[in-house]
């Protein structure tokens, strides 16, 4: 565990060169002058959220690829990086809108970012007709990206998560903890029911229920109905409320005292995200979170990665920071790979199957399909120094897209989440099989 929160922004922000150093970095290929003159830029259109309810995702997954970019120098295989950003302002429109921009004008090879399902979903069928490697490195989950099925996608890779992993870890670490009956509420979108989805089919087949269901709309402002309405007999809370919606749903259920009554499971840590930590102060204590990452991770590569994003941001990072920092490591290992030659786009998205390195979140590897295998956290709010802290309480290793079932147990389920939309204290139905 990382000592004191504020000992890493004070000494990052006084020691950025030396931070900067510190940062994965690698020495430039030895290429001639006419070699490298002759080779062209690798130009990657990065889709992000850089207004709107989704900015901070957005910025942190931005400030993750430069990270990573900038200690590499900008350069792979003897090839320039050219970052070209857009931003999609959190709408599929805009996003597609964007994607063919990118594409068709500035002729980029790849399409990285998207930290909404809906977006990533939006762009998928341009990016597979238009063969365009796309990496997703921000918290774009749809499920059905990498798993069989009329979405998926040869030309897609992601090293961030998809919806129902960090679900599943939820669902375990709680039913050990004794609850049997939760309430849930979600947003009314593509990646709400993907996450309390995957959820409810774990927290199903251990033997607990849902016993409540709500969905409120992505830009919700008050919370208040949603939290008065919550059923009171059942165990918990399980929420999974992305964007500004985490921090507006927390106040109002602090505020009107459910907290000290009933123990709260922030599924990928959307209450408990960073900048709002601050904000909730001794309200947030004891608050319960599952996440692939906490800057709290002791190893020397997050310890690394947390000094120099917090120099550049002068804040701790959330996920999306480090799953961007990998997906530029991916980029940039897999080009090494096929010595820079992007544009043989079978052979460059073939060496990403085959990477495994650490990473500020743990060690990384990806599956045939193209989604990372890294672990879960479970964490909680605690104090650290005079600074508030997502403290890991347990690691799950080596989790992969299916976990924990194998791939034939969760294809032979009937229904896909968005179906059970309603349905989810239904557990007959949600563990229907075809």
């Amino acid at each position: 565990m990382v000592s004191s929160v504020a000992t890493i922004l004070g000494r990052s922000i006084s020691r950025r060169a030396t931070a900067s150093a510190l940062v994965c970095a690698v020495p430039l290929a030895m290429v001639s002058s006419v070699s490298f003159a002759q080779a062209p830029p690798l130009k990657i259109g990065v889709i992000l959220p850089l207004s709107g309810n989704f900015t901070p995702a957005g910025e942190d997954a931005l400030t993750g690829l430069r990270i990573y970019f900038d200690s590499i120098n900008n350069e792979v295989a003897g090839r320039k990086i050219q970052l070209i950003v857009e931003d999609e302002q959190g709408r599929p429109d805009v996003a597609l809108t964007k994607a063919r921009k990118l594409v068709e004008n500035d002729k980029v090879q790849i399409l990285t970012g998207f930290v909404s399902s809906a977006v990533a979903l939006a762009v998928n069928d341009y990016a597979r007709e238009k063969k365009i490697p796309m990496v997703i490195s921000a918290d774009g989950g749809a499920n059905e990206l990498t798993t069989p099925g009329p979405l998926a996608n040869p030309y897609l890779v992601r090293t961030s998560q998809n919806g129902r992993t960090p679900s599943a870890a939820a669902a375990e670490y709680v039913f050990k903890q004794g609850w049997r009956k939760v309430a849930a509420l979600t947003s009314d979108y593509a990646g709400g029911f993907d996450t309390i989805g995957g959820f409810a089919q774990a927290f199903c087949k251990l033997g607990g229920t849902i016993v409540q269901e709500q969905y409120p709309p992505l830009n919700t402002n008050d919370f208040g109905p949603y939290v008065t309405g919550i059923k009171r007999d059942a165990d918990a809370v399980v929420t999974f409320l992305p964007g500004a919606g985490g921090l507006k749903f927390a106040k109002q259920f602090i505020e009107l005292g459910l907290k000290d009554k009933m123990p709260l499971m922030d599924i990928f840590g959307q209450i408990a995200y960073e900048p709002y930590l601050p904000q909730l102060a001794d309200g947030g204590l004891g608050i319960l979170s599952v996440l692939h990452y906490t800057p709290m991770i002791k190893t020397p590569e997050n310890e690394a990665f947390v000094k120099e994003y917090v120099a550049r941001a002068k804040r701790l990072p959330s996920d999306n920071g480090p799953d961007a920092w990998v997906g530029a490591k991916a980029i940039a290992e897999a080009a090494k790979a096929v010595d820079g030659k992007v544009e043989d786009t079978d052979k460059f998205l073939a060496a990403f199957r085959t990477l495994k390195f650490d990473s500020p979140k743990g060690p990384i590897s990806f599956d045939k399909f193209g989604q990372v295998i890294h672990s879960m956290y479970i964490r909680k709010v605690e104090k650290v120094g005079n600074d508030y802290a997502n403290v890991p309480v347990q690691a799950i290793n080596n989790i992969d897209q299916f976990w924990p079932f194998s791939l034939e147990e969760f294809e032979s389920y009937k229904y896909r989440y968005a179906d059970l939309k309603g349905s989810m204290t239904d557990c007959k139905k949600v563990l229907e099989k075809k």
